[in-house]
């Protein structure tokens, strides 16, 4: 069992993004069926989360490597936005923090960060603009883990 959640990011399998990062496969790939879909138009992405119990399913299809048939994209797109990204302290200190990231959370954050600018851009469809979609991510993006 290959889990993807609450692992570091240096043990996950990683595949080169069009930017030239390496990045988790399966995040990738699930930003893919994302952006296939669609799903980014979709209102409310990011801020409203699927149901516990269909999360869960997800979750361990996921862990699998497998992104389930007809995936709820509110249900994706919460999963997307609590696997394990979790630093950043003050906002004046980002340029400086960036630099000190190993190169694979250095990917993850250039990652999310790149994927909320993309969501920001339907905000007329999904109505998460650039500031309620930082109140969604915050959480998840300030959690230090020891």
């Amino acid at each position: 069992n290959a889990s993807v959640f609450g692992v570091s990011a240096e043990s996950m399998q990683c595949a080169y993004d069009q930017r030239g990062n390496s990045t988790p496969t399966i995040l990738l790939r699930m930003q893919n069926h994302l952006y296939s879909e669609g799903s980014l138009r979709a209102e409310g992405i990011f801020r409203i989360n699927a149901e516990n119990s269909k999360e869960e399913h997800v979750r361990n299809r996921l862990n699998k490597g497998v992104i389930p048939h007809g995936i709820d994209v509110h249900c994706l797109s919460s999963l997307i936005k609590i696997d394990d990204i979790y630093w950043l302290a003050a906002w004046e200190e980002y340029a400086e923090l960036v630099k000190l990231l190993p190169p694979t959370e250095a990917a993850l954050l250039d990652f999310a960060i790149n994927l909320m600018a993309d969501a920001a851009q339907h905000k007329h469809h999904n109505k998460m603009n650039a500031r309620n979609i930082a109140m969604v991510f915050a959480p998840n993006m300030t959690q230090v883990q020891l």
